[in-house]
């Protein structure tokens, strides 16, 4: 297996490791009891990882791999089309969710209702999103791309790396999620 294609592999299960934890904090966020004052702080650091790392790193290497992926006679291109749709989604869908909690934290009031309906969307697209391309993009990733393509697309994203992620950027959001996911998994899933 490629090292590209095995860090995607590990970025999804990471993500959803990521997600289960943000979930988590949502759910201590809206409980009925005392809050952990930290939680909010908690969840703004889930949400600069959910934001940064995909769109900087995660999505444009996909990007390149489904761009290859492309050129080949495969049979599913519309799980493609797609899931390129869905990162320009994503990245918007985050960025409200950012814009959300950053005014929580200024102390200006978000209605409990809409903050909880667009948490759940957030939730609900980014596990959607991973879902497509586990299930329909990477089984064709496997089947189509072969070494030839893999010496591309290693070129391709030495040149993104350089503009996006040092090795100490990508050190620093491994032990945010490492800190995020230490704790267990959420048992009931948001209401």
């Amino acid at each position: 297996m490629n090292t590209i294609y095995r860090q995607l592999c590990c970025d999804h299960k990471h993500m959803q490791e990521l997600l289960n934890a943000f979930e988590r904090l949502l759910l201590d966020l809206f409980g009925c009891g005392d809050r952990d004052p930290s939680t909010l702080s908690l969840i703004l650091d889930a949400l600069d990882y959910l934001s940064v790392y995909p769109d900087r790193y995660h999505h444009p290497i996909e990007d390149l791999i489904f761009s290859r992926l492309l050129t080949k006679p495969i049979h599913d291109r519309e799980s493609i089309y797609e899931a390129q749709m869905q990162h320009e989604k994503i990245a918007a869908t985050t960025k409200h969710m950012c814009a959300l909690f950053y005014a929580i934290a200024n102390d200006a009031t978000v209605e409990r209702r809409v903050l909880q309906e667009a948490c759940n969307t957030y939730l609900k697209l980014q596990r959607n999103h991973m879902d497509l391309e586990n299930k329909s993009i990477f089984p064709q990733i496997e089947q189509y791309l072969g070494t030839t393509d893999w010496i591309y697309i290693q070129k391709q994203a030495s040149e993104l790396s350089c503009k996006y992620f040092d090795r100490a950027t990508r050190k620093i959001y491994e032990s945010l999620h490492e800190s995020l996911t230490q704790t267990q998994m959420p048992a009931l899933a948001l209401a």
